[in-house]
């Protein structure tokens, strides 16, 4: 998920500057790349806080098994 993110997010930059380029050589502005913006960086964001999950229920249970020995 987080390598989707991170091409998604590369896509959206250069799409929006695609946009922006277009716009200043008088075609219609084309700001779609944003979108792609957002999601990858939506898509980095839940990568990063399910790895944070995944770390705290680890300790988590490791924290269990040592106090009930």
């Amino acid at each position: 998920m987080k390598i989707t993110g991170i091409i998604l997010l590369v896509f959206g930059i250069l799409a929006t500057l695609a946009g922006i380029l277009g716009a200043i050589y008088g075609r219609a502005p084309n700001l779609f790349g944003l979108a792609y913006v957002v999601l990858g960086g939506y898509l980095i964001y839940r990568a990063n806080q399910k790895k944070e999950e995944a770390e705290k229920k680890k300790q988590w249970e490791q924290g269990n098994s040592d106090t009930e020995l």
